[in-house]
């Protein structure tokens, strides 16, 4: 990857998936000034500025969702303005996140996603629970269900919407799997074709590991 050229760097995964704890120190040098955007994060911290202006909890969160939309929005005009880096932690598991990734690539930027999955479900479920003890923002089982198997589905149907895919598995510290640059395995890792969300959620991405293994 060239990152003489603007770059999208979209961070995902599911939740607990550790893409906050870690995504910061695993960024290239080039990005040294691009500080992460988190969606999740930045709605929390609207939602917490909200609480005490006799809102209901409903308000609260729609207010916080358009809060953090329209200062999004605002950052990604300034970053394509200025040809700046940009990196985004955002789920991929709906069809209106993406198009985040469609108004970069309109103004000709490289899109790479970094990828961070697990086998258990319920370690997800776990990471989130231990976050909200320690003052994080919460998220209810189903929603997580859901995020995790969407993200999957989507990312293996549109995977060529990326110029390069980093993906790691975070059951521990992260390690990476495998690299897809330009529709072609770069590098893989021997542990990618025994992970069982790879092969299971992204058959499509791990043919391309097996067909450059063989």
């Amino acid at each position: 990857m060239d990152y003489n050229k603007p770059t999208l760097l979209v961070v995902s995964g599911p939740n607990g998936a550790g893409k906050s704890t870690y995504i910061a120190s695993m960024l290239p040098d080039e990005f040294v000034d691009a500080l992460p955007f988190d969606r999740d994060l930045t709605r929390t911290r609207f939602s917490k500025e909200l609480h005490g202006q006799y809102l209901s909890p409903e308000q609260v969160t729609s207010h916080a969702s358009m809060m953090m939309e329209e200062y999004l929005s605002s950052k990604i005009n300034t970053a394509i303005t200025n040809r700046d880096h940009f990196v985004l932690e955002t789920p991929l598991s709906h069809p209106d996140y993406w198009r985040y990734i469609d108004r970069f690539e309109k103004h000709g930027y490289q899109i790479q996603l970094n990828y961070f999955c697990l086998d258990d479900i319920q370690i997800c479920k776990q990471r989130v629970g231990q976050r909200v003890k320690e003052g994080g923002h919460a998220v209810d089982a189903r929603t997580i269900k859901g995020v995790y198997e969407q993200n999957l589905k989507f990312i293996n149907e549109y995977w060529n919407a990326f110029n390069c895919i980093y993906i790691y598995d975070s059951t521990w510290d992260p390690y990476l799997l495998a690299v897809i640059d330009n529709g072609v395995t770069y590098f893989y890792n021997h542990r990618a074709l025994k992970t069982k969300w790879l092969i299971n959620g992204m058959p499509t991405i791990a043919k391309l590991i097996k067909d450059f293994s063989s």
